[in-house]
Formats: C-alpha cells, sequence, structure tokens
C-alpha cells in the first residue's frame, strides 16, 4: 500500500476518534446516541496458510445519524489459529490489528448493512499493514448486535481475507 494511502485512512480514523471523544453511551443535544459495545467474532480464514480459525475480540464505538444510519469505529484483534510454518518453524501469516470507519443502514428497526474500510496494523515486522474492508450484514436492537460479514485484506503483492461471524454487547450509561 503506497504511503498516502496509509496516511489518508489514518487520517480519516483520526478526525473520526476525535469526533466520538468523551461520548459513551449518551445522547447529543439533538437526541442522538453514541455508544461502546465490546464484540467477539469467530471467522474462517479464506486461505489455508492463514490458519483454521480466527479469534477476532473488538471495540466499536457507534454515533447515531437518525433512525436509519450510524457512523462506526471499530478496532480490535484478529488472532490467526492453526497458521502454516515454513521449514524453520516460522509461522507464514501474522496477526492483525484492525482500525476501521464505517457506517450502517438499517432497513427495518433491527437489520442492517455495514460497510467497513481501514487498515489493519501487522503484529510482525516486514509483514505489511493490508488495506481493510468488510462488508457486514447483522441484526442489531438497543443492547446486542449480531453480524456476519466477509473482512478482505489487501496487501502489495497478495490479498486475503476470513468470513467471520460476530456477536457484541452495546454498553450504556446509567441515567444519573
Amino acid at each position: 500500500m503506497k504511503k498516502n494511502k496509509l496516511t489518508g485512512i489514518i487520517a480519516v480514523a483520526a478526525i473520526t476518534l476525535l469526533q466520538f471523544t468523551g461520548a459513551f453511551a449518551q445522547s447529543t443535544d439533538d437526541g442522538h446516541q453514541t455508544r461502546l459495545g465490546f464484540g467477539l467474532g469467530l471467522g474462517v480464514p479464506t486461505k489455508s496458510y492463514m490458519g483454521d480459525v480466527v479469534i477476532a475480540p473488538d471495540l466499536r464505538l457507534q454515533h447515531d445519524l437518525g433512525e436509519r444510519t450510524s457512523l462506526t469505529l471499530t478496532t480490535g484483534y484478529y488472532g490467526f489459529i492453526g497458521k502454516e510454518k515454513d521449514a524453520f518453524g516460522n509461522e507464514l501469516m501474522a496477526d492483525l490489528i484492525p482500525l476501521k470507519a464505517g457506517a450502517k443502514f438499517f432497513f427495518g428497526n433491527t437489520f442492517y448493512f455495514q460497510p467497513e474500510v481501514g487498515v489493519s496494523f501487522s503484529t510482525k515486522e516486514d509483514y505489511g499493514n493490508p488495506f481493510t474492508y468488510a462488508p457486514s450484514l447483522g441484526y442489531a436492537n438497543n443492547k446486542w448486535d449480531f453480524a456476519l460479514r466477509y473482512e478482505g485484506f489487501e496487501y502489495d503483492n497478495s490479498s486475503n481475507g476470513m468470513v467471520a461471524f460476530r456477536v457484541a454487547y452495546a454498553f450504556k450509561r446509567p441515567n444519573k
């Protein structure tokens, strides 16, 4: 990935994070909520050298723009279990730490489509930081969020991905 593309993604993520600063499950003056959610994903890599299973805990900030649209900022950790090893015993894939911005578009009151884009940072040196995209279909109510997603990782010379199921709980600030 080119440096200016990575810089642009990080800038968008930083601006989005600044918008969420100080907001934790509270209503803004216009009545829209911001909430923090904790999720746990379980995935299957699309290429065998990536491993057998992906464990993907995450944190997500979500700010409602209206009844049917929300902005999101997500980070977490993707642990690839059962990675293939080379002749020297070195794993052929690094775990990843994603940083993604996205939006949720609700159809009906609870079902949604959520595209996300960002960058994932490799946990090992020289493994690259892939461009990451993740379209999801899900169901969410005031506390729980269930989603099925594909997560793609685009490196300079290759690409791979995973199919994952995510269960999340959204925390709300207690009333004062």
